[in-house]
């Protein structure tokens, strides 16, 4: 069993159960053509027509086909009650003892047809095609790299088209690129460098008259001994990046000067020249607007670097907002359902602010449940009856590109992040509320039993439906902070753009086969989610279904045996094939393992090991016994990136130099390519640094350079960007890369992934094949015993003080202990003397108690409680206390 111990509030637990409990309605796969002609209502099965048939539904009171196999769904079994939905060409499946329309998840399932939202149909014309879009539409090059591009459409009625045959690709006369060919996506390879700051036309893709292409700069590649080039590029618009501060550094940190400055500025190309660099070295690219990227300790032979900046993701802010209308089920069900805009960039790379949206305040009254005002997410729609609960929902989404009225590119808002372009999707449904496990949720995140929730929440998931509309743009707008936190309540500037609640079913049941789970913490995790999807290139990945495995009855490597399945390690998935605009995209699993230890354990950060797998063959399959189930079991979790440290000071503290990272002991980064490190400040402005995974260790890791002179940009190691502040947060990540993850591809090595080529950062998510992250938060120190500043106390009470972030100890691996001290006036109080706290009232949970003696007592003392370290002496730095004020009588 695992028990949630940390407190929360109780609209967190609704988040986490809504992934599955948002449908049971619509129909579990293809259309099920409703109910038997003639069969009217029914109480139990012997009014159906032939209860061998069918079965009585008791939530509609209808008949409905009922089966054990496929075979009994057909017309030569079901003779006069034969379904008629049943004859096409997919036929039918028997889904949980239901005959349900087959549906189709790609072009390979149809024959001479072509595989549209589901259906077989007749192939459209590439004729059909109106206008199109190529995605990367700007791109920045050096001579001799290749780039991808991928293309899309649209009709006469702007909606979107995808033409089996793909578009014809050829470079424009006096393009720098070279290539061709025919489909949806197509590889150029740069050979001549351009001329000037302004991107020409380079590739272009048509489908008959319709024609669109993409730009490129291409650098000169030739670079003389000692020189390194930097190309810094948006991450989501491909574009250039102008005025970036760029810094050449040593692997000890000291800049390496040149022409008496610590920095040179890129060009309008996003490129900038320096000289002088050492065998090894470290490029750092600093710019106010966007995250901060050091690349360290880079000792290849290339020296030309892609160095890939996202924007602050929450300086702005934007996206969709709207709801279901007329489609919700008149059903006396829960409605409920989730939704949001498609995951642009690496899905590595999020901001979960900006992911999950403002809280809305919610009175739920379901059932038994009745709890006014909880914090439900802005990405949830629910509803119960007639009674709409929360009757909208709204998307954020990352700036990138967009276009103006005529269609072009629109550079004045691209260039400012003011705009974007993306996926919204939705998952939804009607939930039956006994269906609900309303019992194991009312009572908070006290003490919850995850693993049984999820457990009861499994068999929902079959009822799932999935919502997509393409292309959706919108505009950006400063976010304001409200408390140090962005506030991201004001969606006026939302655009309004509604989902249908059944526009396709989550139609196809299969398993996964898991291979060992990670261990963290010296503990195999508590359990998997799986995240089914598919990539709409230059949008980002979109949602289509989802999968849930536990590992609570025998913890080991294995997740539990599901119902129906053979065997532990198989995890059941329910997933929509792509739709809508969507045909022709790279079916993806996330599989990311999950320990509980994040909630339960003060110390412990949170994180996750994933897989990210694509399916064979890009086709899904109903398989939902796992006859055939899709194998990962060669792939290997990533560890867990477990004992990182980094020296925030100037100086030495312990073995690390100042400002430096390393592991407190020896990491295994086996079959990991890259490191990524990221310091996120208080407003969420993040200082990223790559390093290759094969060079960190013990002994080594890297050491950053101090910010450039001359310039105003915060030093985001620490929260408020002044070194004399609190310590930033600390994330680390491992990354598996592979140069084509759904073929035979091979793995990119660090240089490969930092240098100019084609295997760049701002392709992480076409590359990855696993990560493994945990946040190690920050240091925090509080008194919850007295929990208010002034109180009153007596003599001889009990303190209690609360670490987090944190751990307890004086070994090597410890972080260090608490000092508490009183103080009047700035001087010892007599009688109560100091004391250091270093035993938690229970291993692992942060807490501390203190018994005060009865010798101790006065008015307005000041009572502090310090993080020190090992030592029992030392304040750690940068310094972290908290200081209360009491009375004692």
């Amino acid at each position: 069993m695992t028990a949630v111990t940390r407190n929360g509030t109780w609209g967190a637990v609704f988040a986490l159960s809504a992934l599955g409990l948002l449908a049971c309605g619509g129909t579990p796969s293809g259309s099920d053509g409703g109910t038997d002609a003639g069969s009217g209502g029914c109480i139990e099965d012997i009014d159906c027509p032939d209860p061998q048939l069918f079965f009585c539904n008791t939530t509609t009171s209808q008949c409905e086909p009922s089966c054990r196999s496929k075979e009994e769904c057909s017309a030569a079994r079901r003779g006069e009650h034969a379904l008629p939905f049943c004859n096409g060409s997919l036929g039918c499946e028997c889904d949980d003892g239901k005959c349900v329309g087959s549906l189709c998840s790609s072009d390979a399932d149809c024959g001479t047809q072509v595989c549209r939202d589901g259906a077989c149909v007749a192939p459209p014309a590439a004729t059909a095609v109106a206008k199109c879009s190529v995605t990367p539409d700007v791109v920045v090059m050096k001579e001799g790299s290749k780039a991808k591009f991928w293309v899309t459409a649209w009709d006469a009625s702007n909606k979107p088209i995808v033409v089996k045959e793909g578009a014809t690709w050829s470079a424009p006369g006096g393009s720098p690129l070279t290539g061709s060919g025919t489909g949806g996506t197509a590889e150029f390879t740069a050979s001549t460098a351009t001329v000037g700051n302004t991107p020409v036309a380079a590739a272009e893709a048509s489908f008959g008259t319709a024609k669109c292409g993409a730009k490129a700069i291409v650098l000169p590649g030739a670079l003389a001994a000692g020189e390194v080039a930097v190309a810094v590029i948006d991450e989501l618009s491909g574009r250039p990046i102008a005025n970036v501060d760029v810094v050449l550094a040593g692997t000890n940190g000291t800049i390496v000067q040149q022409s008496g400055a610590d920095f040179l500025k890129t060009d309008a190309r996003g490129y900038v020249k320096l000289t002088g660099a050492p065998a090894t070295f470290s490029v750092s690219a600093f710019h106010a607007e966007y995250t901060y990227l050091t690349v360290a300790n880079y000792s290849g032979s290339s020296r030309f670097f892609s160095m890939v900046l996202r924007r602050n993701q929450t300086d702005k802010y934007g996206g969709y907002k709207g709801g279901f209308g007329s489609t919700v089920p008149a059903s006396p069900n829960v409605h409920a359902a989730i939704a949001g805009m498609s995951i642009a960039g690496s899905i590595t790379n999020l901001s979960i602010a900006q992911l999950l949206g403002p809280s809305v305040p919610t009175d739920i009254r379901i059932g038994s449940i009745n709890k006014p005002a909880v914090p439900i997410p802005a990405g949830i729609f629910l509803g119960f009856g007639d009674q709409q609960i929360k009757n909208s929902f709204a998307g954020q989404g990352l700036a990138g590109t967009c276009t103006d009225t005529s269609g072009n590119p629109n550079e004045t808002k691209i260039g400012a992040g003011e705009c974007g372009t993306r996926t919204a999707w939705a998952l939804a449904g009607d939930v039956p509320l006994g269906d609900l496990p309303i019992d194991a949720v009312v009572g908070g995140l006290d003490n919850l039993d995850i693993g049984a929730l999820l457990s009861r929440i499994l068999p929902i998931f079959k009822k799932f439906n999935s919502s997509v509309v393409r292309d959706v743009q919108f505009d950006l707008k400063a976010t304001p902070f409200v408390n140090g936190a962005p506030d991201f309540s004001d969606q006026a500037h939302f655009v309004s753009k509604d989902h249908s609640f059944t526009q396709v079913p989550l139609a196809f049941s299969y398993v996964v086969k898991l291979p060992t789970l990670p261990k963290y913490r010296g503990a195999f995790i508590d359990g998997v989610a799986i995240i089914g999807g598919a990539n709409s290139p230059g949008q980002g990945v979109v949602p289509l279904g989802i999968g849930v495995g536990v590992n609570t009855e025998t913890v080991d490597g294995q997740t539990d045996q599901q119902a129906d399945l053979p065997s532990p390690g198989l995890v059941q998935v329910r997933m929509a094939p792509t739709h809508h605009g969507l045909e022709g995209g790279e079916y993806g699993l996330v599989i990311a393992g999950i320990s509980a230890k994040g909630l339960t354990e003060s110390s412990a950060g949170l994180g996750a090991s994933a897989i990210f797998a694509r399916l064979p063959g890009n086709t899904l399959a109903f398989d939902p016994k796992g006859a055939t189930p899709v194998d990962v079991s060669s792939l290997s979790f990533p560890v867990f990136p477990e004992s990182a440290k980094f020296n925030f000071t100037n100086v030495q503290q312990r073995t690390i130099p100042g400002r430096s990272f390393r592991f407190k002991a020896a990491p295994d980064l086996s079959g990991v390519q890259a490191l990524r490190v990221s310091f996120t400040d208080s407003k969420e402005h993040r200082w990223d640094v790559l390093m290759s995974a094969a060079s960190a260790s013990v002994a080594a890791g890297f050491t950053l350079p101090a910010i450039p002179s001359g310039t105003a940009h915060a030093d985001r190691l620490f929260a408020n960007g002044v070194a004399s502040g609190t310590q930033s947060t600390l994330v680390v990540q491992t990354m598996r890369l592979n140069s084509n993850p759904a073929g035979s591809g091979t793995a990119v090595d660090f240089n490969g992934f930092v240098e100019l080529t084609g295997t760049n950062a701002d392709r992480t998510t076409d590359l990855l094949t696993g990560f493994a992250f945990l946040d190690f938060g920050r240091p925090s120190v509080s008194f919850t015993t007295p929990e208010d500043s002034p109180a009153t106390i007596a003599k001889g009470s009990k303190l209690v003080v609360e670490v987090k972030n944190f751990k307890i100890g004086t070994a090597g691996g410890d972080d260090g202990v608490v000092g508490l001290s009183f103080t009047s006036g700035g001087n010892p109080v007599a009688g109560c003397d100091a004391a250091v706290l270093k035993t938690e009232t229970m291993a692992g949970n942060g807490e501390l108690e203190y018994t005060l003696p009865t010798s101790c007592a006065g008015a307005d003392l000041s009572m502090k409680a310090e993080l020190l370290d090992i030592d029992e002496a030392t304040p750690i730095a940068p310094a972290i206390s908290v200081t209360q004020t009491v009375t004692i009588q």
